[in-house]
């Protein structure tokens, strides 16, 4: 693309108006004319010509440069020109148009479809900017390649840029960094443009278009800093770094080899122990022992006063003399008499539960032994080796205790009986 500023009083505007000069001014941005370049007006230029009006009225619509749109600022070239009788854009006419629009600058322009110098279709564009007042006019030519004037993020990008050009005179913006560190060097592009003091730089003057941003910390404990940033003519662009700290390094110490006259290394103070993740497995363990343990308690108690119940109700003579127990349940010299035969479903009652409550004071018994073994690997194993570690890391010696429940089941007994070794 190629861009050439027309010369008629641009110098004299420049520095007797200036993009500051017309800061509270408002103007009219006239619907771009199509111009015939004598084989007829065709509907893609048609299309052109609106896409680049459009983003010429939404770059005016952002304020840039404190220049914002006129009320009435919005209608067409060609519809203006014969309302006030211009044949052409002379000066003075096209001042009466932006007076009557109440515009301080008036923007107009024609398009027309060309061929470039590689054969390919372009669109030439001409653009004007009018001092209402001064009747002075500042003028650029643009062309825009057919391919991007389909597309219309690109020809909207090239809009905003002649606007900048005419209204702004400028194509840059400042750009202001925050970081989470005091001091660090700022680049943009590659190029240093300043260091952070208190964690803020301010940077003028940075040309519109994305850049590449990196902060360089000073010192150690943060990161490198990147990342992408997007500059608007005329507009301040807050910008929050956050540098990650560094990650310290995994500690490796050398792996001693102990062979006969040069001993073996000393242990680490700073050695890891598994007790957290012991107590991380053995305790859900434990709670879960003991609600079964608790459980397997109650049933058997349940257990143990039905049958002694049920035993009373039994009169079932032994020999023809003593009265039965529960305790002659399963005995080959117990006889029944015809005349209690009513009452066997009874004894024989009072003999499963005796049996059921039996089974249970075992199964309470392991149960228990497990309670005690899970609550050792939970709370005190690990309390243990924790001090026994600190105690080596400290020169000392300390023998960790160990622990064997062994359940005992009496034969002969009512439950079970519980040896522990330490």
């Amino acid at each position: 693309m190629t861009r050439v500023l027309s010369s008629t009083c641009v110098v004299v505007l420049l520095l007797v108006l200036g993009g500051p000069a017309w800061a509270g001014s408002k103007v009219a941005v006239l619907g771009l004319e199509v111009r015939d370049s004598g084989t007829g007006i065709d509907p893609d230029t048609t299309k052109v010509a609106k896409d680049l009006t459009f983003a010429l009225r939404q770059r005016a619509a952002t304020n840039a440069y404190n220049v914002s749109p006129a009320p009435n600022g919005d209608k067409e070239l060609i519809d203006e020109k014969l309302l006030n009788n211009c044949d052409s854009e002379a000066a003075s006419c096209m001042s009466a148009i932006g007076t009557e629009l109440g515009a301080d600058l008036l923007l107009f322009g024609k398009i027309e479809k060309g061929t470039g110098q590689n054969g390919l279709p372009i669109y030439k564009v001409d653009l004007k900017l009018l001092y209402v007042a001064g009747k002075q006019v500042i003028s650029t030519s643009e062309t825009l390649a057919q391919t991007e004037a389909t597309n219309v993020s690109a020809s909207a990008s090239h809009a905003k840029a002649w606007y900048n050009k005419l209204v702004g005179a400028t194509s840059s913006g400042k750009v202001v960094v925050t970081a989470n560190i005091d001091r660090g060097t700022v680049y943009i592009d590659g190029e240093a443009k300043g260091m952070l003091t208190s964690g803020k730089l301010e940077i003028p003057s940075v040309p519109e278009g994305v850049h590449k941003l990196v902060i360089e910390p000073s010192g150690k404990g943060f990161q490198r800093y990147e990342t992408s940033i997007t500059v608007r003519t005329g507009e301040t662009l807050p910008h929050a770094a956050t540098l990650a700290e560094m990650k310290p390094l995994p500690s490796s110490e050398p792996t001693v080899t102990g062979t006969a006259g040069l001993g073996t290394a000393p242990p680490s103070p700073s050695t890891t122990t598994e007790g957290p993740h012991r107590s991380k497995v053995w305790k859900p363990v434990f709670y879960t022992t003991a609600g079964l343990d608790a459980a397997a308690i109650g049933v058997t108690l349940y257990e143990y006063y039905a049958s002694h119940s049920s035993a009373k109700e039994v009169k079932i003579l032994k020999d023809n003399s003593s009265q039965l127990g529960n305790g002659d349940c399963g005995k080959s010299s117990v006889t029944r008499q015809a005349s209690y035969e009513s009452l066997d479903p009874k004894f024989q009652k009072a003999c499963d539960q005796y049996g059921r409550y039996t089974a249970g004071w075992i199964v309470s018994s392991v149960l228990g032994a497990a309670v005690i073994g899970t609550f050792y690997m939970a709370f005190i194993r690990d309390r243990d080796h924790g001090e026994s570690s600190t105690q080596t890391a400290n020169g000392g010696h300390r023998k960790r205790r160990e622990i064997s429940i062994t359940p005992i089941v009496s034969p002969e007994g009512g439950g079970a009986t519980l040896r522990i070794d330490w």
